[in-house]
């Protein structure tokens, strides 16, 4: 087989395991919650949880997905649910562009890459394009033939073991049928980036001075397929080598919030000409408003770093200089897949079987109807019980906040286990460094980084503070690891200029982890 063609299949193939791993958390929730809509909220519910057919209907639809920790593949079980639920096309849109975009989670994390300003402002521009295309959305599609006879509705208010068994049933049937279709076709994006994007390509194309910056991330963009916290952790890497801040907003709004599994969904269920004047607006407004704050939010102070590695993920994953076979693709794999993904692999692969399985003896979520309906008839609750759709909906909402509270706690943990965290990454990132191991030190670099906006974030939601002079020595010590990483990278290797850097480390560090302890 041609080397330039086995080059390009293993990295499709790279890239595509990398994707699928970081979606199976977000798309696990996002199975889970267009379930709870099915079989709880139910069509009513459903509408009015996003608006209904009232004007608040787009904002209000911006808001839910603002607290659903899900990504723009998680959204493609609960747009199924809210089209068979008949919501709004421009409510299901506002939902689909913006849901994938913020999250408690990356909202916090967002908020230690730049200015808060910056990130505030971002998520009032993704408003903006949800409402503006979401009425040009709703006006495409007004003669939109909405799909016809819906399964007959479940009494709701019949709460127990079975119809927490539909939930599980529908969530393994979906996943073994259009959800795993269309996430299939989502993640088929990142091969063709792959495919055509070569080694390094995008290391230095979206300077803050390239006028055709926005527009080169826009062609990027929207075959891309990127995690809220990802996409989180490429702006910060955007902000801290200065590049085009209007670049950075087509990344989130594009990156995150798009991908080919999503407008191939919505070219198939609403056509291809209100998809395309969707489309096309959609692009055009993101671009409109990326231009418009390009330069007022360039940060002063901060010089070009002239390259990033934020978009390394999006190019091929394999150097023109190595020869591609399985033993690199193994390799490159195993180490960007860790424990939790592949925990999370397990459980995504069993309901996959379990989904083939039910679908193969044709099990059906119907079959809960019979069993309510026995309940209801002879008054024998046993585990069951009858809950008005009111409670039902409110108790959702309300699990909602508290789990999003609790996954924030839990992510960002007090300063006293960030620090520990911190120790380790550092003690394996500088011994790795002076002794030569480039990938072992780098790879722990990455960590060492993202725990000390961890720790700013831990510090802030438990105390309500970050005291400007903690802040500036996070900016420091972040500094001094990107410098640590470019002479790691050097080409060749520096020993002595590497152990320069990592003397100042050490003084840095010091003053930082201080700062943080009581």
């Amino acid at each position: 087989m041609n080397e330039m063609l086995t080059s390009i299949i293993y990295g499709g193939l790279i890239r595509f395991v990398q994707g699928a791993a970081s979606a199976t958390p977000t798309l696990l929730v996002g199975l889970l919650i267009a379930a709870v809509l099915r079989y709880y909220l139910r069509t009513k519910g459903t509408q009015q949880l996003f608006g209904g057919q009232s004007l608040r209907a787009l904002p209000q639809s911006w808001a839910i997905g603002m607290l659903l920790p899900v990504c723009s593949i998680g959204v493609i079980p609960i747009l199924i649910e809210m089209r068979r639920a008949k919501v709004k096309p421009g409510a299901l849109s506002a939902f689909a562009l913006s849901a994938p975009l913020f999250n408690p989670l990356s909202l916090l994390y967002g908020l230690t890459l730049s200015r808060p300003l910056v990130i505030l402002m971002f998520a009032f521009g993704s408003l903006l394009v949800v409402t503006i295309v979401g009425l040009i959305w709703d006006r495409a599609a007004r003669n939109e033939n909405r799909p016809a006879g819906a399964e007959p509705e479940v009494d709701s208010e019949i709460i127990g073991l079975s119809r927490l068994l539909a939930v599980a049933t529908h969530m393994m049937r979906q996943l073994a049928g259009p959800v795993g279709f269309w996430s299939v076709i989502a993640l088929s994006g990142l091969i063709v980036l792959a495919a055509v994007l070569p080694w390094g390509s995008m290391q230095s194309a979206v300077e803050q001075d390239d006028l055709w910056a926005p527009a080169t991330m826009t062609a990027v963009s929207i075959p891309v397929y990127a995690t809220p916290m990802l996409a989180m952790s490429q702006l910060g890497m955007m902000f801290q080598h200065a590049n085009s801040p209007g670049a950075a907003f087509v990344l989130l709004v594009l990156g995150t919030g798009m991908n080919f599994g999503i407008l191939a969904w919505f070219a198939v269920n609403y056509g291809f000409k209100p998809v395309s004047i969707w489309f096309v607006s959609v692009v055009l407004t993101v671009m409109g408003i990326a231009y418009a704050i390009n330069q007022p939010l360039i940060p002063p102070g901060v010089e070009p770093a002239g390259h990033t590695h934020a978009f390394d993920i999006y190019t091929t994953p394999i150097p023109p200089s190595v020869p591609a076979d399985f033993g690199l693709v193994s390799e490159l794999i195993s180490k960007s897949v860790a424990l939790p993904e592949m925990i999370g692999f397990a459980i995504l692969a069993c309901l996959l079987l379990a989904g083939i399985g039910l679908r193969v003896f044709g099990i059906a979520e119907k079959k809960v109807t019979v069993a309510e309906n026995r309940v209801a008839a002879n008054s024998e609750l046993g585990f069951d019980r009858i809950v008005s759709p009111q409670v039902v909906g409110a108790t959702m909402l309300c699990g909602l906040i508290a789990v999003s509270i609790v996954m924030c706690y839990g992510y960002y943990p007090g300063p006293e286990e960030a620090l520990e965290e911190i120790r380790v990454a550092r003690a394996e990132t500088l011994t790795a460094a002076g002794s030569g191991q480039i990938e072992h030190a780098l790879h722990w670099l990455g960590i060492w980084d993202d725990w000390s906006r961890r720790l700013e974030v831990g510090t802030y939601i438990r105390k309500f503070e970050v005291r400007p002079y903690q802040r500036m020595q996070g900016y420091l010590i972040r500094k001094k690891l990107e410098l640590l990483e470019h002479e790691l990278e050097h080409d060749p290797f520096e020993p002595e200029e590497t152990k320069l850097v990592i003397e100042q480390i050490f003084s840095v560090n010091k003053r930082w982890t201080d700062s943080f302890r009581e």
